[in-house]
Parts: structure tokens; C-alpha cells; sequence
């Protein structure tokens, strides 16, 4: 009797849950389709669009409902384009690159508007915000090192950034080779989210520092080089001056060696690692 009654409440929450992932799922879609009309998005007028703009939503987790910044609507055809284009191996994988603005207090009414050489490049070249709100860890982090720069400058309320949004076909470490790309470009991961399809496709978007927003367009073209990688293992060969391809992979690393064998993956010995924040978590693995 107990285990029925149990197995019961079990079916009784599963249902309750999938009720309110559903409903999260078609009050963004709805928001989502609003602005792009309100906006008069030429794509938005397209006899169909309605559908495709709700299978895209439908494809990915409640998780991307309710994570996105249904404000940023646009951003919504971004994902659903690279989505696409990941389904043809000639433009697979794909991604965008953009610089974005990340506000860094909670409240930005209340701040006293400064000129300075920031803001006024913004107001040459606005840059939009991120795709995806921050989350509350990495709001604080950041709200708590702007107080003690504010400090000396009262002026920082915002932070450049960039925002890098790939997609490709899901498998297994696909998290973790992107983030190990990103950080040999220099790019230091501030936070990332992870979203697999119901048909197998990821989308994957990070938010980065390390790269100065004049170079935003030298930064697509290296990882335009590199992120192939992905999909072709192959490519991974180091490039020497000459322009002659090296085998292997000769690295130098503290603490752990990777074997010149011609391994694609290698693992690493998690007892050599010291796990101190999980900032996202995928299908196969967290960061």
C-alpha cells in the first residue's frame, strides 16, 4: 500500500512539474513572439513563423524559458538560425560572436549618470546586453568588486564583456572542449550556459572577459580557425611557422601530462583537481 501511495505522489509531481516546464515554456514563447512583432521584425511577418518559433522552443529545456531575457527577443532568432545552420555539416559548427554590456548593480536607476570615455563610446556604439541574466553567485561577485572600485571611481555600473554562442551536434565532453578552446584563446569563462535539443543539437553560450571589444572581429576569426576542432578532430594538429603541420600535441602543463599518442580525449586524474564552484552544468558534464 505504502509503495503505491508513493509510487503515486512520485507520477503526481512529475506531472506537476512537466505542467509548470510547459507553461514557462509558452508564456516566454509568447513575450518572445510580442516583442518581434511589436519590433516589426521582418522574419516575424514570414506565413509559419509562429510554428518555427515555438519548435524551437519546444526542442530545448524548460531551462532556456526561463534562463533567456525574453527582452532581448532577437537574441531568441539568433539561437534558432545557429541552431539551423548546426544541421548542415558545411556550417557546422556554428556561432556568434558579439560584444555585450553586463550591468553590474542591481539597481541602475538609482546610479547618477557620469560622462566618461566608456559612455560616451556606448553612445557611438551602444552594445546590447547579454542573452541570458546573470545569475545571482556571479551577480554578487561582481556587485561586491564594483563596490571596492567604486571606491577610487564612482563611475563603473557596467562591464564590457563578450558573449559567444556556439551550436553543433551534442556528444559526450562537448562542454568541456569548448570551454578548454575558449580558455586557450584567453578568454576567461564568467559564466556559461548549456542547453541540449530534443534532437541532438547543443547550444551553448559563455560570457568572457580577457579580450579588448576593438578586437571583437580578430576574435571571430581565431575562433573561426579553432572551433572547427569540434567537429574534426583531426585539425587539432599544431601548425608550425613553416606552415607545416606537427603530429602530435606537445603541451607543457603543472601537475598533469598529456601523452604524445595521438588521442583525441584524454581524461584528466580528478584527484589532482581541487573542485571549489559548479557555475553550469550540460548534458554530459558541469564546468
Amino acid at each position: 500500500m505504502g509503495d503505491t501511495e508513493s509510487c503515486s505522489s512520485r507520477a503526481a509531481d512529475f506531472s506537476l512539474t512537466q505542467n509548470r516546464q510547459h507553461k514557462q515554456k509558452v508564456h516566454t514563447y509568447n513575450e518572445v513572439l510580442h516583442r518581434l512583432m511589436d519590433l516589426n521584425v521582418a522574419e516575424s511577418t514570414i506565413p509559419g513563423f509562429e510554428d518555427e518559433l515555438w519548435a524551437h522552443f519546444y526542442r530545448l529545456p524548460a531551462g532556456y524559458a526561463l534562463d533567456v531575457n525574453a527582452e532581448r527577443a532577437q537574441d531568441v532568432l539568433m539561437h534558432k538560425k545557429l541552431l539551423q545552420l548546426a544541421h548542415d555539416p558545411a556550417t557546422r559548427p556554428a556561432f556568434e560572436v558579439r560584444p555585450v554590456l553586463v550591468h553590474l548593480a542591481s539597481d541602475l536607476g538609482a546610479q547618477r549618470i557620469v560622462e566618461t570615455p566608456w559612455s560616451y563610446a556606448r553612445k557611438q556604439s551602444i552594445q546590447p546586453q547579454q542573452a541570458f541574466d546573470l545569475s545571482p553567485d556571479l551577480r554578487l561577485a561582481f556587485e561586491a568588486n564594483q563596490f571596492s572600485i567604486q571606491k577610487l571611481d564612482h563611475t563603473m555600473n557596467s562591464r564590457p564583456m563578450h558573449e559567444i554562442t556556439i551550436s553543433t551536434n551534442d556528444k559526450p565532453k562537448l562542454f568541456c572542449q569548448l570551454t578548454s578552446l575558449l580558455s586557450e584563446v584567453g578568454l576567461n569563462i564568467q559564466e556559461a550556459h548549456a542547453f541540449s535539443t530534443i534532437d541532438g543539437y547543443s547550444l551553448d553560450v559563455f560570457l568572457v572577459d580577457g579580450w579588448a571589444l576593438e578586437e571583437t572581429e580578430q576574435l571571430k576569426v581565431t575562433l573561426a580557425k579553432k572551433i572547427p576542432r569540434i567537429e574534426h578532430p583531426r585539425l587539432n594538429q599544431f601548425i608550425s611557422p613553416a606552415g607545416q603541420p606537427e603530429t602530435g600535441m606537445k603541451l607543457i602543463f603543472n601537475h598533469a601530462e598529456i601523452c604524445n599518442d595521438g588521442s583525441e580525449v584524454r581524461d584528466l586524474d580528478l584527484r589532482l583537481l581541487k573542485f571549489e564552484k559548479k557555475i553550469a552544468t550540460g548534458s554530459y558534464s558541469d564546468l
